[in-house]
């Protein structure tokens, strides 16, 4: 799962004279800063598009500074400790969770069933609801939780793999810095003004939700009913106790939180693997899902750093508590979708 980074002074150094200088050797087409620089305008004519010629030149200045010449600076800081071989908790859960279902299914039915079998399980535990949670010892919270999943995956099977949601500006109000901020500071601990929900299937997409709304990020709709909770329109947290009616399944389902973002969102992409399309892409403060191979998310993590030596990024979660992962430590089967915060 985790790659050994390269965690000496002396490496860093050398990774910041490739990435962030013009060797003498090499033609001015082929050095690296004019390939990173091509990159960035094209992400910025696709994505700012509205903005002027010299708007997006500054524009393509300061994601330079700040992912190549800053977080090359920041990279001399960081320790093997940051190196750390990732266990994915939530990845663990989910499989957990999938598997379970398709045991119960295949025994209530008589007919053997797979997690691949997504339509088939979900129509069945719709179509035996009753039945299913009466039976002896049945978890409940898997089958609600396993409905809950795949409608959503069900209504948003055709959404495209990219989107941009309206006009963007280069003015904002997230602050990405302030949403970091919190993710650094209770990535290992829990706020207690909000509820905890990892015994509920997992804490990753209320984490991030937090964060999110640290940022600046504004809550939608009205809690207290059951019916405004599982509106995929609305996104809201009250209270600190795990009540379902107060805390709308946007906030803490990693998959209701990728419907509402896919359309809340500056935009977002999908991507199979981490490299230069997703590290062109992603900016601090961003949250990622990862999808399994039915397409459905199963964790949410935030950006909180950038590795530009491996075109990669330093992740912090809840679910597998973390602020120094690599996004590429996981293996989502279904890649990753990045949403555009800022």
């Amino acid at each position: 799962m985790g790659k050994k980074r390269i965690g000496t002074m002396a490496a860093v150094a050398l990774s910041m004279m490739m990435v962030l200088s013009n060797t003498v050797f090499a033609s001015e087409s082929e050095s690296p800063e004019n390939t990173i620089m091509t990159e960035i305008s094209e992400y910025v004519a696709e994505q700012y598009g509205s903005l002027s010629i010299a708007e997006q030149k500054e524009l393509e200045e300061e994601i330079y500074q700040e992912k190549y010449v800053e977080s090359a600076i920041a990279s001399m800081n960081i320790t093997d400790e940051t190196d750390e071989n990732v266990v994915d908790i939530a990845y663990q859960n989910m499989i957990a969770r999938e598997t379970y279902i398709a045991e119960l299914i295949s025994l209530h039915s008589g007919v053997k069933t797979t997690m691949d079998d997504w339509e088939y399980n979900l129509n069945y535990l719709k179509n035996h609801y009753d039945e299913v949670m009466a039976m002896e010892a049945v978890n409940g919270v898997y089958v609600d939780l396993y409905i809950e999943d795949y409608e959503i995956v069900q209504a948003t099977r055709d959404m495209p793999d990219t989107q941009i949601n309206g006009i963007r500006a280069r003015a904002s109000s997230y602050s990405s810095s302030d949403a970091v901020s919190y993710a650094e500071q209770y990535y290992d601990t829990y706020n207690t003004a909000y509820p905890d929900w990892t015994s509920y299937g997992g804490d990753c997409a209320n984490f991030i939700s937090q964060c999110l709304y640290a940022g600046g990020k504004s809550m939608k709709g009205t809690p207290g009913t059951s019916t405004a909770a599982q509106n995929w329109s609305n996104w809201f947290s009250q209270g600190s106790s795990c009540n379902t009616s107060y805390v709308s399944s946007t906030w803490r389902g990693a998959n209701a939180f990728k419907s509402y973002w896919q359309s809340n969102a500056s935009g977002y992409s999908t991507f199979t693997s981490v490299g230069s399309s997703s590290y062109s892409y992603g900016y601090k403060g961003d949250a990622v899902s990862l999808l399994n191979s039915n397409g459905s998310a199963y964790h949410t993590l935030i950006i909180v750093g950038y590795d530009a030596a491996n075109k990669d990024f330093i992740v912090a979660a809840h679910t597998g508590n973390t602020k120094t992962a690599h996004l590429s430590n996981y293996s989502p089967a279904g890649g990753f979708v990045i949403y555009n915060m800022r």
